[in-house]
């Protein structure tokens, strides 16, 4: 069974402590008073019975009214509390909603995230969120609570509820088999809600739901916005890498391969996803400097070792890369510092650039290029073996081994 919530009392809550003892200096004392003083003084002069029997009488009226007052105070005071607690729910609903819809990343979770802001804000029986769009039939993407009540809430509300969705504009009704509402969250699609039979949502709830109907609306266009940015991200990396394999003819496939590995690495050393996303662009575009070289120099490697900072440059004013230009920067340090362009050393190189290391020279020990042959698959992996502590990082070795003992540092 639930716990119920603190109870009012007395003795409990301050307001409700507060008007008992105005009550009582206010009305208990001087009554109190009052009888002391018609006992002792007043009384005692009466001579007729029913005189005195009027003065007390007169003396319990006022006690009764007195005591009247404060119940009805006390109730007012009791229901003052109840709406400033029901105030501070909404508001801290609203507060919480809000902080999580801005930090989500997905359409998705943005839209189950506020079904169950609503159900909270207004103790829904069921919340759903349905996507909305031109010459198509609203779609649920989210449901908190029994789905059957949607279609419920739907054929209670009749026309209204589709004049809503059209006009954009909220919508309650209050059918005796249960109340419920609509908010259309401009531009997506509209928040639904479904109530108990006697529990109807009132002006301060409406308001909480228009207010989080607007928040899921800029919430999911920022995350559109968002996806839009990373398919166009994706895309115009993988423009980069087809131009880098043309470029680099038989060198064609590394940056991937190197991506792939790259990866498994990071997966192993518990890299969360969003550094194992910048990882994996970086080892992607890694060489991405070379496209600013003229093919027959590449051969040159005074002129080939520039691509890090080459790399760098065109990255890095990219807003969408420039997490990324510093993992390509130095992705050819090595870890005893004798590496370049800039000879860090240590952990003063950047992990992923630490990881991307280990995977490209692996690759292009392994892979057919213009200037060497490749050697056997064991044999590379000795040679990364032995490079540990001096070019590469002894974890990212170690893991690195691992994965070569276990056959995942065969690309394809």
């Amino acid at each position: 069974m639930k716990p119920s919530g603190p109870k009012l009392s007395i003795v409990a809550q301050s307001l409700d402590r507060a008007a008992f003892v105005a009550y009582f200096l206010g009305a208990v004392v001087p009554l109190a008073a009052l009888a002391v003083v018609a006992s002792v003084w007043v009384l005692p002069s009466l001579g007729d019975g029913l005189e005195s029997t009027e003065l007390i009488a007169l003396v319990l009226s006022i006690g009764v009214l007195s005591a009247a007052a404060f119940l009805l105070l006390r109730r007012v005071t009791r229901r003052t509390l109840d709406e400033m607690s029901a105030h501070n729910a909404r508001l801290e609903a609203l507060l919480d909603a809000s902080s999580r819809l801005a930090g989500e990343s997905h359409v998705g979770d943005v839209e189950s995230g506020t079904v169950l802001a609503a159900q909270r804000i207004a103790g829904a029986a069921g919340a759903f969120f349905l996507e909305t769009s031109a010459g198509s039939e609203p779609k649920l993407a989210a449901a908190a609570g029994d789905r059957a009540l949607l279609g419920a809430a739907e054929q209670r509300a009749g026309d209204p509820f589709a004049q809503a969705l059209r006009e954009e504009r909220p919508l309650l009704w209050n059918h005796e088999a249960g109340p419920g509402a609509v908010f259309p969250v401009h531009g997506v699609g509209a928040l639904v809600l479904a109530m108990q039979p006697k529990r109807r949502i009132g002006a301060s709830d409406a308001r909480a739901l228009s207010m989080l109907a607007a928040q899921a609306s800029v919430s999911v266009r920022r995350v559109q916005l968002l996806e839009a940015q990373r398919n166009f991200f994706v895309h115009v990396t993988d423009i980069l890498v087809a131009a880098l394999d043309t470029h680099m003819d038989l060198q064609a496939g590394h940056a991937r391969r190197v991506a792939q590995l790259s990866n498994r690495i990071g997966r192993e050393l518990g890299l969360d996803e969003a550094r194992r996303q910048r990882l994996h662009f970086a080892a992607l575009l890694h060489d991405v400097g070379m496209l600013r070289i003229d093919p027959v120099r590449l051969s040159d490697k005074r002129v080939a070792r520039q691509h890090p900072q080459i790399g760098h440059r065109m990255l890095a004013p990219i807003q969408l890369w420039a997490d990324v230009a510093p993992l390509v920067l130095h992705h050819h340090e090595w870890w005893d510092g004798s590496g370049y362009p800039e000879q860090l050393a240590g952990d003063a190189i950047p992990l992923e650039s630490r990881i991307i290391g280990v995977a490209e020279a692996f690759d292009s020990m392994t892979s057919r290029s213009s200037y060497k042959e490749p050697v056997p698959h064991d044999e590379a992996v000795s040679r990364v073996e032995d490079g540990s502590g001096t070019q590469f990082d002894p974890d990212v070795v170690r893991v690195f081994l691992e994965l070569a003992r276990r056959g995942d540092v065969d690309l394809a």
